[in-house]
């Protein structure tokens, strides 16, 4: 198949690429098989690789099928998985069985890390790495401390666990970091400080927009672990817009009913997956960040960071796009069971067109289908 654009090679382009569940060939000319809107732009589609999909046990309150359709609604070709559902995610036995729902019902390419285990068998399976919770600090990780596969820490420490929304500072998201070592990405920084501080260090980072952009936590739709901060931390976070490797959504869906609940008892947790990628475009298009950092955030630099043929649109690469147009909309969620968030009404220049999943349209104008997705870290290429 040919598509032919205003195509995100080394900048934007007038140019032709030919695909099927992989880039096949870029040139300038071509006879187009999927004809696109005049004024339209495709990019690399993005990688999130922070998303919790709940399904399982927790599929009340988000199913495989509604989390990856709105994570197509919003540009996304890729997600990763987080292992903190029901069943936890940290045998062979249980990564095969959110890897078997994952191929059943997945709108888009994923990937799950596993939860801290002494299964060592766990690093053999097709997984993206491990999550390390801030209950993992206290118990005994060495083997996966020493695994080079990517580490991705929530940043508070034990102590951040305890009852009190006040127990959760930034000295202890600070803190965390001292706590570990080796191949480790530091997901959801709140502060400027933390992402100065895990690049000295050595690891990569990446922040999450309801960390920048929502004012502060005021109700069960606000609350979030970690917390959001105050105005000057939020307003030093737009650095990190420069600084930070990437951008990630941090998808928690919660039910209606618990997210009703009052604010010391309900689940922390914002679901937008989709708010992500318009957001970022939108930045660019309004000028405050290069069409190349939009890209890098939320494309190119999961990939490298993941180590998968994603986020740049070239020759051997998943032919995963998103195909944006300059539009004016308020966001909204569309197809997840979480109906409200913080970020509703929050208004977005950049609008998705369409998301193309290796190869074949996810999502158009509206309108998901039924397209199955496949693990981007199974090597041996059965799904």
């Amino acid at each position: 198949m040919w598509i032919k654009g205003k195509i995100y090679l080394r900048g934007l382009e007038e140019a032709c690429v030919s695909f099927d569940r992989r880039i096949k060939e870029i040139r300038k000319e071509c006879r187009p098989d999927l004809k696109l809107p005049s004024d339209s732009y495709v990019f690399p589609a993005g990688v999130d690789m922070h998303v919790h999909l709940r399904g399982l046990e927790l599929s009340y309150k988000e199913t495989i099928a509604s989390g990856t359709s709105e994570a197509v609604y919003g540009g996304i070709g890729v997600v990763v998985d987080m292992p903190n559902t029901v069943p936890i995610i940290n045998s062979v036995e249980t990564i095969r069985l959110r890897l078997s729902e994952l191929g059943n019902y997945s709108r888009c390419d994923y990937g799950i890390y596993s939860g801290v285990t002494q299964d060592k068998g766990v690093a053999k399976m097709p997984i993206a790495g491990f999550k390390v919770f801030p209950e993992d600090l206290e118990r005994d990780i060495q083997w996966i401390l020493e695994s080079p596969m990517v580490k991705v820490l929530h940043p508070e420490i034990p102590m951040s666990l305890r009852p009190g929304r006040h127990n959760r500072r930034l000295w202890q998201e600070l803190a965390s970091l001292y706590l570990v070592r080796g191949n480790f990405h530091v997901t959801h920084t709140t502060s400027l400080d933390t992402i100065k501080l895990a690049k000295r260090m050595g690891f990569s980072t990446d922040f999450t927009p309801h960390h920048l952009l929502v004012p502060g936590e005021t109700d069960c739709l606000s609350k979030v672990n970690p917390p959001i901060r105050g105005k000057s931390e939020r307003n030093s976070l737009l650095i990190a817009l420069t600084e930070a490797d990437a951008v990630a959504s941090d998808h928690a869906p919660h039910s209606v009913k618990e997210k009703s609940f009052p604010i010391e008892l309900c689940p922390p947790g914002i679901a937008a997956v989709s708010f992500t990628l318009p957001f970022i475009f939108t930045l660019a298009l309004r000028g405050a960040i290069t069409l190349g950092r939009a890209v890098e955030l939320i494309s190119t630099n999961p990939s490298r960071i993941l180590g998968i043929p994603a986020g740049e649109i070239a020759v051997g690469n998943l032919a995963n796009f998103v195909i944006i147009r300059r539009e004016r909309w308020r966001y909204s969620t569309t197809f997840s069971k979480m109906t409200h968030t913080p970020l509703d009404g929050f208004p977005l220049d950049a609008t998705v067109y369409a998301t193309i999943v290796e190869g074949k349209v996810a999502y158009q104008d509206g309108n998901v289908f039924p397209v199955r997705g496949s693990n981007v870290f199974d090597k041996s290429g059965r799904t």
